[in-house]
């Protein structure tokens, strides 16, 4: 049992969220745009911005996509839990936000989340969830 953290899990971003924000009272407008006051119009966001509530559950989408592309499969009842088995192996991840738990008999899992992510091992799972 180990732990892994992904080091930047939430700038990972699917193509097909387009996310939309409020402008802020600071922001000047356009001449073109001043006929309607500020708060008719919102600004589409082309990187996102740390702390956006859209952004936990646009990580679990790109991570919950990739794993399942990669043979992994998770019920609807626990969406945070994957596993993979093939008659001499077993891997099993526990997502909490971006860290992951991993019980394995190889070093598969490694393997996989490097091709798509950057990840850090933080070493054998003494605490998880402050158990």
């Amino acid at each position: 049992m180990y732990l892994i953290d992904v080091v930047i899990a939430y700038l990972c971003r699917s193509n097909n969220n387009n996310v939309y924000m409020k402008i802020h009272g600071g922001f000047k407008m356009p001449k073109a745009y001043n006929s309607n006051p500020q708060k008719f119009y919102s600004i589409k966001l082309q990187r996102f911005l740390y702390g956006l509530k859209q952004l936990g559950c646009m990580w679990y989408n790109c991570l919950s996509e990739y794993l399942l592309k990669e043979g992994y499969n998770n019920e609807p009842i626990c969406p945070g839990f994957f596993i993979k088995k093939s008659e001499s192996n077993f891997a099993m991840i526990d997502v909490y936000i971006d860290d992951l738990n991993i019980i394995e008999t190889t070093g598969e899992i490694q393997k996989t989340l490097k091709k798509k992510f950057e990840i850090k091992y933080v070493g054998k799972t003494k605490f998880y969830l402050s158990l």
